[in-house]
Formats: C-alpha cells, structure tokens, sequence
C-alpha cells in the first residue's frame, strides 16, 4: 500500500471527487499549472469561514504560489487545486494571475516540434 496522505495513520480519507462536491473542472476555464494563486485582503478576512484544502490554499497562498506547487503541498490531484481556486477566486478570497500567453503560429509550432525531436534526440544519445 503507498504512503499517501489518504493512507498514513490519522490520514482522512477523502476522495477527490467529495473534495470539489463532485465537479471535476469541465466547463471552467483552464487554468495553468503555473498560474499563481494569492489570497487578498477579503480572503485573510475570510479565512476562518473556509475548511479543509480550501483553507489550506488560504495558508499556502500568502505568497503567490503556484497551482503545481499548491497541489503538491496539499498533496491532492491538480485538478481539485483548480476548481478549489477557481471557488476561492469566485468569493474573492484569493486572485490567481495567469502566465503571458503569447500568439503560436502553425511555423512556431513546428518550431516546437522540432526542438523536441532535438531534446529526445539528445537524451537518447545519452
């Protein structure tokens, strides 16, 4: 058996599903893995009305944290970090700041393409 936070001594044992009420992200916005999350004034305020992982993305959130990094420290699926955040965004306890995103073209994508073939290229050759 892994020793998993859901599995350790003392452990709760929640499924992700019961972590989001049963909602899984579909129909939100996505939200990058390196999007940074950071509670507001109006979420230290707030923080006390807020349990379990939402409470902890509160905590976590003082300094603007990653959505990866958020879901690796409460150790729970990313995706239940996202529709968490996205409630805490929704009561304006937390803001969460997108990365740039710049325009791809079709030549930039291959661009890309072939940059990764080079990279496995070179990791095989290793």
């Amino acid at each position: 058996m892994s020793d998993t936070s859901q599995t350790r001594a003392g452990g709760r044992i929640v499924r992700p599903y019961t972590m989001t009420g049963g909602r899984s992200g579909v129909g939100l916005p996505p939200i990058a893995l390196e999007s940074l999350v950071a509670v507001t004034p109006a979420g230290m305020r707030m923080r006390g009305r807020f349990r379990w992982e939402s409470a902890q993305i509160i905590t976590h959130s003082r300094k603007e944290t990653a959505i990866v990094e958020l879901a690796a420290r409460l150790e729970v699926p990313v995706g239940v970090v996202r529709v968490l955040a996205t409630d805490l965004r929704d009561q304006g306890a937390v803001s969460i700041v997108e990365p740039p995103r710049e325009a791809v073209t079709d030549t930039e994508d291959s661009d890309y393409a072939e940059l990764l073939h080079k990279v496995l290229d070179g990791i095989k050759a290793l």
